[in-house]
Formats: C-alpha cells, structure tokens, sequence
C-alpha cells in the first residue's frame, strides 16, 4: 500500500500529518519528498546507515529525430 501526502500550498501540514501516520505504524518506508524543506527527519530522527551520492545528468533536446510534431 502507498499512501502519500500532498499539498500545493506550504504550511497546511503535511509533514505533520505524515510523521504521525508514519509513527503510528508498526512498519513503514518513510520518504520525504519536499524539495523546498524535507524536514521530517528532525521529528523521526533516523539511523542512518548508508550515504549515497546521487545526480541526475541534464536534460537535453534531441534534434533532427525525423519526428513531425507539425500536425
């Protein structure tokens, strides 16, 4: 089961409603998904055990693919 919590407008909860939801399980995978202020960590203060550098290659636009996008 995937339950996520969503919201456009900053302040209305979310990480507050997702931490106890989170803590009320017995089990879960918690994932904090706020790319202006992921901070459910400071109310679940969690292990962490491995740290990963990621990065994501920018996109970039493909030309004389043949493809037209005319119609």
């Amino acid at each position: 089961m995937i339950i996520s919590i969503a919201s456009g407008k900053g302040g209305t909860g979310k990480t507050t409603v997702a931490v106890g939801m989170a803590q009320a399980l017995e089990f879960c995978q918690f994932l904090d998904y706020d790319v202006e202020a992921p901070n459910a960590s400071f109310f679940l203060k969690p292990s962490i055990k491995n740290i990963e550098k990621v990065s994501i290659k920018q996109p970039y636009f493909l030309k004389d693919t043949g493809a037209d996008f005319s119609k």
